[in-house]
């Protein structure tokens, strides 16, 4: 997969190289991101310095949570959308937007259904 710019193009493209992976490949790709965020984020885009900074600026606890409702979006191809900011002026924030549901079942095992939204912006 080649690395993108973290963009809205970027990230468009992203998604659809990880979509269309075959179920080995994408359950790999989302136990990475899951165990190491900061490093999958490395891999597969191109940071520019303000973004390097600020995911390294991320508190542990939010990484977990954002990595964990990425990797289930991701994993069952469910749809992820991201909001980007319409200024770059004030203190940025990251926030997840989530109906994720997970569910397990003895037949099925661990599903996750609903959809994903990161919201990108500036107070």
């Amino acid at each position: 997969m080649s690395k993108q710019p973290f963009t809205d193009e970027g990230v468009r493209i992203k998604k659809q190289e990880l979509y269309q992976l075959p179920d080995d490949a994408l359950r790999a790709e989302t136990e990475s991101l899951r165990v190491d965020f900061r490093t999958w984020m490395h891999w597969h885009f191109d940071l520019d310095e303000k973004q390097r900074i600020f995911l390294e600026s991320m508190e542990y606890p939010f990484i977990q949570v954002l990595a964990e409702d990425l990797s289930d979006c991701i994993g069952f191809r469910l749809p992820l959308s991201f909001l980007w900011p319409l200024h770059t002026i004030g203190s940025k924030f990251v926030q997840p937007i989530s109906t994720l549901v997970r569910h397990i079942d003895p037949i099925k095992g661990y599903t996750v259904t609903g959809e994903l939204t990161i919201e990108i912006g500036y107070r």
